[in-house]
């Protein structure tokens, strides 16, 4: 379902996860909480690292 995110490299997907929760820092400085910005950001950072195949370094 989510292999798309998978073929992506690490330090992209490590790249879109940090910059979510950036951007709902400055959402929350500005005087707004968005509590989905930062879920979500985290849920990204947690499958940003490298898959079981990269970490064997298998590259299809």
């Amino acid at each position: 379902m989510f292999s798309w995110w998978s073929d992506l490299s690490p330090a992209l997907r490590y790249g879109v996860a940090i910059g979510m929760i950036v951007i709902s820092a400055i959402i929350f400085l500005f005087g707004y909480f968005w509590p989905w910005g930062f879920g979500i950001g985290i849920v990204l950072l947690l499958f940003a690292g490298p898959s079981q195949s990269e970490k064997n370094e298998y590259h299809f």
